[in-house]
């Protein structure tokens, strides 16, 4: 894949320095970015209680750092396999037409949101939070840092999926790329504690702030649908009394407001 877009060298090493040095500047420079605005020059209307903490930082991008690592080693063979045709990807949309490309996304988020919301479930069980999934809940109170924090495996295991795809069914390479890619953005927007969209249906920031509080609430990836299939839906909109002002922060309701605190309802 990697050697068809960008004419690199057809060897294993090729890619995985590719998929390092990609992974590492799209992490600092997205995840820097965000933590600039919000933290730093927005921090007065955003997150007026933030006190940072250099350690934690530090430690999240010592993760975040090892978790590219990782995860470049564990792609590096799919994407060598696909560039070798073992896979399913196609580059010309005329190949099977608009009505496959539609029904083929379809197909890709009903694949991916499934499995990747019970390999999260998964990751908090006993058997596997302690050895994989408890590096990236050290962090309770997340800022972009944290995004990509994580084991190797745990990370792997929640990006797995998109790759899958790849080889169960014809997906179209721009599609591809653009979804891996959304994976990584997606990743820091969840985690920078500002919700500038609120459509309930999508796993936006405030649900996943109420994950790393609660833990056991909104495991999905894009989407909600799974977590209200499960019962494991938590509305960010309500106003939870254990959780300290400024955790939970929406723009609208400007410095230092509890999401929902404009429009109380009931205490869960």
């Amino acid at each position: 894949m990697l050697i068809t877009l960008l004419g690199i060298e057809d060897n294993p090493l090729a890619i995985f320095l590719v998929l390092t040095t990609g992974g590492l500047l799209a992490y600092f420079l997205i995840s820097g970015l965000s933590y600039l605005l919000f933290f730093l020059l927005g921090r007065r209307r955003f997150h007026p209680d933030y006190l940072p903490d250099a350690r934690e930082n530090r430690t999240a991008r010592f993760w975040g750092s090892i978790s590219i690592l990782g995860n470049a080693a564990l792609t590096m063979p799919f994407h060598w396999l696909l560039s070798h045709g073992y896979g399913q990807l196609y580059w010309d949309i005329d190949d099977y037409g608009w009505p496959w490309l539609i029904a083929s996304f379809v197909l890709y988020m009903v694949i991916t949101e499934t499995m990747i919301y019970w390999t999260h479930r998964a990751l908090h069980s006993d058997l596997l939070y302690h050895r994989l999934h408890k590096y990236h809940h050290q962090f309770r109170v997340t800022t972009p840092w944290v995004s990509t924090a994580f084991h190797p495996l745990d990370s792997f295991a929640q990006a797995f999926p998109h790759h899958l795809c790849a080889f169960l069914f014809p997906v179209h390479a721009v599609m591809y790329l653009m979804m891996v890619g959304l994976v990584t953005f997606w990743a820091v927007v969840i985690h920078d504690r500002v919700s500038w969209l609120r459509w309930k249906l999508i796993n936006y920031t405030g649900h996943h702030t109420l994950h790393h509080w609660y833990y056991r609430y909104n495991f999905g990836q894009f989407t909600t649908i799974w977590d209200r299939i499960g019962g494991t839906y938590k509305d960010p909109e309500r106003v939870y009394e254990d959780i300290p002002p400024g955790v939970v922060v929406r723009w609208q309701d400007g410095p230092g407001k509890l999401a929902g605190e404009l429009a109380p309802a009931p205490v869960d």
